[in-house]
């Protein structure tokens, strides 16, 4: 096994197998960072092979006040393990400490005869919300406070009532909101390498008569509880340790109870300026500011950038792509070559509004010439505009992308099925495909629209109405 914490007893021991070691990283992190759970009480047990679980290690179940069974395929295959199977029996007692979380498995009839406390178990599933995991494991703990044969091996902070009360309110008013929301940090930017006094602002009171740390809690660093300073009674000061770069929580414990939580960034000079040049240069900023635009509104650039290249399209068209039609036959093997893959990261308009999502702009474009062909050009990255839109966040974009030159490919197929049967004349091709892409533009923007369709194109082909 693989074990993961600190000796003493535990509030949560996480048993899973390694195909479950994802589940248990997000719920080490979600039990860690709410405030009934204090530091350093959570730990993972990890199950190998046919290993059974050793003496030693069960005295690590009956010292956790609370036990989340990960059931994943490879946990569920050790309980048909003679061996394995009698020490998970052993482990998993009293049945009020352990909660079943199914990942990925579903519930059989052979669990019940593989443990007797089966149906006793707390039962949860991954598709539950963090607050109901939450619940289950206080549940637990507040069962296994009335117990004697644990408690009586618990040193005297976890026999603190006022934990134990707090625990007793949190749950009547079905609540597990983080203390962070009680709280400001300032500065919550600090500079790598810079001395920095840290001043957090409380809305409870604080006793001056206790004890007062902050623990600074890094990502890939041990943490360091750091002794703070009393201001007044709301506010208190602590010298921030240096860190490495990145994002770090950090708790305040008045004596041995935590009474709130926050996280503070550190940052290099190297980063700020990076993110100072990266606004800088955001082009979607930069023409809100150009066109004063203030607030800065995606919305309102996306309507004033449509308008002004509506307005300015000539009735012959405009090649706005900056590339040739891919028809021409005179294409070579090198150019179709240049012309699918691009150096640039957005080599077209249609990448570039799709990459800022601007919704109406890459609506109008789609119904540009070239518009087909700079769909099918990849950035130097190999990322077409309606993948552009999904990786930052445009789904519903890229969906109107897709089913546009989807339905543009079938719609433009199949009028020219229609027209050219027996006919030899391009020109009533070429101006029904024009055609098509105008309807097609308006009864995409416009769902259920289409007796309109109909309409204009018996129109355009009179007497071919009942065809249509």
């Amino acid at each position: 096994c693989t074990c993961i914490g600190t000796p003493g007893g535990y509030d949560v021991l996480i048993v899973h197998a390694s195909d479950a070691t994802e589940w248990c990283q997000y719920l080490q992190n979600l039990f860690l960072y709410t405030r009934h759970i204090r530091k350093h009480r959570v730990m993972s047990y990890q199950l190998e092979g046919e290993s059974a679980i050793s003496p030693q290690e069960l005295d690590l179940f009956s010292r956790s006040r609370s036990i989340v069974l990960l059931l994943s395929a490879e946990l569920v295959q050790s309980f048909y393990l003679p061996p394995v199977l009698q020490s998970l029996q052993e482990a998993l007692w009293p049945p009020y400490k352990v909660v079943k979380l199914f990942c990925g498995v579903t519930d059989c009839d052979d669990y019940l005869t593989f443990f007797k406390d089966w149906s006793q178990w707390q039962e949860l599933t991954n598709d539950d919300e963090p607050d109901a995991y939450l619940a289950a494991v206080k549940k637990a703990i507040a069962e296994d406070s009335g117990c004697d044969s644990v408690t009586d091996t618990e040193t005297e902070d976890e026999k603190n009532p006022v934990y134990s009360h707090r625990l007793d309110m949190s749950e009547e008013q079905g609540s597990s909101k983080s203390t962070g929301d009680h709280l400001v940090v300032q500065p919550d930017r600090i500079r790598c390498g810079v001395q920095t006094r840290v001043y957090i602002i409380m809305k409870c009171k604080l006793d001056s008569d206790v004890k007062t740390e902050v623990e600074f809690s890094p990502e890939n660093a041990s943490a360091v509880r750091v002794p703070a300073e009393m201001e007044n009674e709301y506010t208190l000061s602590v010298e921030a340790p240096d860190l490495t770069s990145g994002t770090v929580p950090l708790q305040i414990y008045s004596g041995d109870l935590m009474v709130g939580e926050k996280s503070i960034t550190y940052h290099t000079d190297m980063e700020e300026i990076s993110n100072l040049l990266a606004n800088a240069a955001n082009p979607v900023q930069f023409m809100c500011q150009a066109f004063k635009i203030v607030p800065y509104s995606m919305e309102a650039l996306d309507k004033l950038l449509t308008e002004s290249l509506k307005k300015n399209i000539p009735a012959s068209g405009l090649h706005l792509f900056g590339i040739n039609q891919l028809e021409e036959e005179d294409m070579t093997t090198s150019k179709l070559k240049d012309f699918y893959q691009r150096d640039e990261e957005l080599p077209t308009l249609l990448h570039f509004s799709a990459r800022y999502g601007l919704k109406n702009l890459t609506a109008l474009l789609l119904t540009c010439p070239g518009a087909l062909q700079a769909y099918s050009v990849a950035n130097k990255y190999g990322h077409y505009p309606n993948t552009i839109a999904e990786k930052h966040g445009f789904k519903d974009l890229r969906q109107f992308i897709d089913e546009y030159v989807e339905t543009a490919d079938m719609l433009k197929s199949h009028i020219k099925e229609e027209l050219m049967q027996g006919e030899e004349d391009e020109s009533v091709y070429e101006s029904m495909a024009h055609l098509s892409t105008d309807l097609l533009m308006k009864c995409s923007l416009n769902p259920g629209s289409d007796e309109e369709l109909y309409e204009s194109m018996a129109g355009f082909v009179p007497g071919a109405s009942d065809d249509l």
